[in-house]
């Protein structure tokens, strides 16, 4: 797979980052979301982009990354493709064990801690988005590693961090662009989308992170062999 190519796949892959799919969820769910959503979009951003760059400018000019048969190539893909699969693995499991939908009231539970931060509003928010974006996920790591070995200049790496990162932010992204051109429109059917993805987000995230776990698990395989 050509690399710009692996490097699209890997951010659309990181976008299924259940924490993400999780704030929107909850933001969704609060009378006024589109605040709550841009707070941790720039949030993320923010760290996620400096971290990042930093990350892609340190591997560049190391022998980790470097040469004919680079040491970082099958260390972070088995590393990366093995939690993948034991991430997607978890989300099966997880949503296997969910109960089916009933009628009746669900009981009183205590709010975790994200859903605690998004109740919060705007500077609690942001701090969650820096807190939970500071440690590159698998996907994301593998994705800066192979920005670091393109051939191309810094301005172009930099350029692809932020691509990749905009990729990964999708679904907080869509939302807040629809709300800005309809907002009333836009209400009603993400009443729709979030209940649609209550229901199979798990299901979806566990097929995609799978499928990009094992090409990436094959691909260390074939890396360290070769």
């Amino acid at each position: 797979m050509p690399d710009w190519l692996e490097i699209l796949v890997l951010a659309v892959a990181s976008s299924f980052w259940p924490t993400l799919i999780l704030i929107v969820v909850l933001a969704l769910r609060l009378e006024r979301p589109i605040g709550v959503l841009v707070w941790f979009l720039a949030a993320g951003l923010l760290t996620t982009i400096s971290i990042g760059i930093a990350i892609v400018f340190a591997l560049q000019d190391s022998s980790f990354v470097s040469g004919s048969h680079p040491p970082a190539n099958p260390a972070l893909e088995l590393t990366a493709g093995l939690l993948s699969l034991l991430a997607a693995y978890a989300l099966l499991r997880g949503s296997r064990k969910a109960p089916p939908p009933s009628s009746a009231p669900e009981p009183a539970r205590a709010p975790s801690r994200i859903e605690r931060a998004v109740g919060r509003g705007g500077p609690v928010v942001f701090a969650a988005g820096v807190v939970l974006n500071i440690i590159p996920g698998a996907a994301p790591l593998v994705g800066l590693k192979d920005i670091a070995q393109l051939d191309a200049g810094n301005g172009a790496k930099v350029a692809a961090i932020v691509v990749f990162y905009l990729i990964m932010f999708a679904f907080i992204e869509v939302p807040i662009v629809a709300y800005g051109f309809a907002p009333t429109r836009t209400a009603a059917e993400m009443n729709r989308v979030n209940a649609w993805i209550g229901r199979n987000a798990r299901q979806v995230a566990a097929y995609v992170i799978g499928a990009v776990g094992l090409y990436l698990t094959v691909r260390g395989v074939v890396h360290l062999i070769d």
